[in-house]
Order: C-alpha cells, then sequence, then structure tokens
C-alpha cells in the first residue's frame, strides 16, 4: 500500500506543465522543421521552373524567324511553281519550263525548331513543377504541333527520296541539265512527281504558319511572365 501511495504522490507532484511544455517544443520543432523542409522544396521548385520557361522563351524565340524564314521560302516557291504546274495540267508545258521545275524540284529543306527543353523536361518527369496549368497546356500543345510539323517534314523527305530523286537520276542530266528524253515531260510519271512536291509545299507551309500563330502566343505569354516575375 506504501508504494502505491509513494507512485500516487509522484504522480501529483510531477510537473505536468513542463512536461507539456516540452512536448509543445519538440512538436513546434517537429512541424517547424517539417515546413521549412516543403518551403525549402517550393523554392527549388520556382528557381527550376523558372529556368525551364527562360527555356521555353529562348527556343521560341530561335524557333520564330525560323518559321518565318520558312513560310517566305514556300511561298516564293509556290507562286514561281504555280504557273508551271498549270502547263502541265494543261498539257502545253515547254522544256525550258519543265527544265526550270527540275531545277526547283530538286533541293529539299526542312526547318531546324528546338525543342531540347520539351524533350528534358519530358523526360524528366518535371513537367508538372511549371504551376499555371494553362501555360504548361499550351506548352504541350504547341510541341504536340511542332511534332505534327516534323511529320509532315519527314514524309516530305521521304517522297523526295524515294520519287524525286530516282526521277531525277534516271531521267535528267544534272551536269548537262537536259533530260535523257524530252517526252518524259508530257507523261504521267512526271506530271505526278510535280504535282505530289508541289502538293507537299502547299501541305508544309500550312502546318509552318499554323504552327508560327501558336509561337507567337506562347512567346507572348511567356514574356508576360518573366515580366510579372
Amino acid at each position: 500500500m506504501s508504494a502505491i501511495r509513494n507512485s500516487i504522490h509522484k504522480i501529483k507532484n510531477y510537473e505536468w506543465g513542463k512536461l507539456f511544455f516540452e512536448l509543445i517544443v519538440v512538436f513546434l520543432g517537429v512541424t517547424g522543421g517539417f515546413l521549412l523542409n516543403n518551403w525549402r522544396m517550393e523554392q527549388e521548385e520556382r528557381v527550376l521552373e523558372e529556368k525551364y520557361l527562360s527555356s521555353f522563351l529562348q527556343d521560341v524565340n530561335y524557333d520564330i524567324p525560323e518559321l518565318e524564314n520558312a513560310i517566305k521560302t514556300d511561298s516564293i516557291w509556290l507562286a514561281k511553281a504555280k504557273p508551271l504546274l498549270a502547263s502541265i495540267v494543261n498539257k502545253n508545258i515547254k522544256i525550258d519550263s519543265a527544265q526550270i521545275i527540275i531545277k526547283m524540284i530538286v533541293t529539299i529543306s526542312k526547318v531546324d525548331a528546338h525543342s531540347s527543353t520539351y524533350e528534358e523536361i519530358s523526360n524528366s518527369g518535371n513537367l508538372n513543377i511549371i504551376s499555371d496549368f494553362e501555360l504548361k497546356a499550351q506548352i504541350v500543345n504547341y510541341y504536340l504541333a511542332l511534332g505534327g510539323v516534323g511529320f509532315i517534314d519527314d514524309y516530305f523527305h521521304k517522297y523526295f527520296s524515294d520519287f524525286v530523286m530516282p526521277f531525277i537520276l534516271t531521267e535528267y542530266s544534272v551536269l548537262t541539265g537536259e533530260f535523257n528524253n524530252e517526252n518524259i515531260i508530257n507523261t504521267v510519271r512526271f506530271s505526278n512527281v510535280v504535282a505530289g512536291y508541289y502538293s507537299l509545299v502547299q501541305q508544309r507551309i500550312d502546318a509552318y504558319t499554323s504552327l508560327l500563330d501558336d509561337c507567337y502566343l506562347l512567346r507572348d505569354e511567356l514574356s508576360k511572365r518573366q515580366v510579372v516575375d
């Protein structure tokens, strides 16, 4: 009984206020450490986000003149090719005009757009680090459109390799600038090669123009974000 009384006496005399204070201190310490760690992580994420957004802005600023020059070049090409194509359709193409067409389709170009930042942020799983949902969606949509343009460019190059170059190598002398047989300009093969190239230039310029519009919008949004920050 005396042992029980001693235990009760000790409990009554225990400094509960001190214990409570110690618990509060521990709780605040753990909570403060947790909050501080979260704050530090958020700050690191914001710094990384700004780094990515700055890189995106650099990429689109590079893409804009690339697209503008490509659209201008293709527009000039279409303007020159249109009357020549009409003469093929009307079956009154002359040999000198046919030689001009061959020189126009013997080369091919491709837009060198930058997508390294998007590939990096996607592959690293950091895409969700962009806090502005609408801006993130705009970035994703732009690079999806860029991928679509890349598909058209790749198809164009495949067409060039599979149809244009075999025709050039078998029917046209690059050294003399003459056809092996001038009658080839009145064949379906010749008209199909030229018409196919012309059609792909039209498709490509439409894709480039649409992508350029998206590029302008994305540049404006990224620029506003930098001004705000």
